[in-house]
């Protein structure tokens, strides 16, 4: 209960200082309305990807990076990993990059909106810069930046220059503080990856989601089936498929 306490209080006085420089409008806790993790991981909720990944979930203190185009299930899969973090007691964030945080998603994957602080930058630039202040507070053991992708960073100069400077630095902060730290990064429709972009250099975990079908239960529509790829693999197998099964509706 004591470390708890202390997390709390180091994301309490990150809060405070991250609004006293931004303003109070750019970061607020949301108050709409698992499994034991070892000192490495946190478990993704998909049993099936933790088994294929080796390691049991998404690496702790590590970018890790889900790719896919449209919805394909990689916000379910973050969205999961964080609600489970927060059920072992530790705080999260969201970086609401879009102005536009699926709320009833992450109710759906079992996220707590009393633990959760969303970051709401003015533009990518901001983002990083409010992402830098939280990191250094402390206290923020998973962190979701949603999203990257090509129409954001080219329209805003040498973002490409500055995320990579950002990475770099975070990656420091994140070795000490153990966070683990998830970039949603969106595709084309025919799976274009964003060019030039540095994630694939930084994270250590990199997860491909291809939509593979609808799932009926009868003749209603509640979810879908997608395959999840591991891309990249610092500390386990890489080229390993599995098949999840996305509830997005009650059966």
């Amino acid at each position: 209960m004591g470390q708890r306490r202390d997390r709390e209080e180091q994301l309490r006085r990150a809060i405070i200082a991250v609004q006293q420089r931004w303003g109070s409008h750019a970061l607020h806790r949301a108050n709409a309305a698992g499994p034991a993790a070892n000192n490495h991981v946190l478990p993704s909720g998909f049993q099936e990807v933790d088994h294929v990944l080796g390691l049991g979930g998404l690496p702790r203190g590590r970018f890790t990076e889900l790719v896919g185009s449209g919805t394909a299930g990689q916000f379910s899969l973050a969205a999961r990993t964080l609600g489970l973090a927060q059920r072992m007691g530790q705080q999260a964030a969201y970086v609401d990059l879009r102005h536009a945080v699926d709320l009833d998603g992450l109710a759906r994957c079992g996220v707590s909106f009393d633990s959760l602080v969303i970051l709401r930058p003015l533009s990518f630039q901001h983002a990083l810069e409010m992402t830098r202040d939280l990191l250094r507070g402390g206290g923020v053991s998973v962190v979701i930046f949603d999203r990257i992708h090509a129409v954001s960073l080219l329209a805003e100069g040498d973002c490409l220059h500055k995320l990579d400077r950002a990475m770099r630095e975070w990656n420091s902060i994140l070795h000490r503080s153990l966070c683990t730290f998830i970039f949603l990064t969106e595709t084309t429709p025919s799976c274009t990856y964003p060019p030039a972009i540095p994630l694939p250099h930084f994270a250590s975990l990199r997860l491909s989601f291809a939509w593979q079908g609808w799932l009926y239960r009868g003749p209603r529509v509640v979810g879908f089936a997608s395959e999840v790829t591991v891309l990249k693999n610092r500390a386990g197998p890489s080229g390993r498929s599995a098949l999840i099964e996305v509830i997005v509706a009650s059966p």
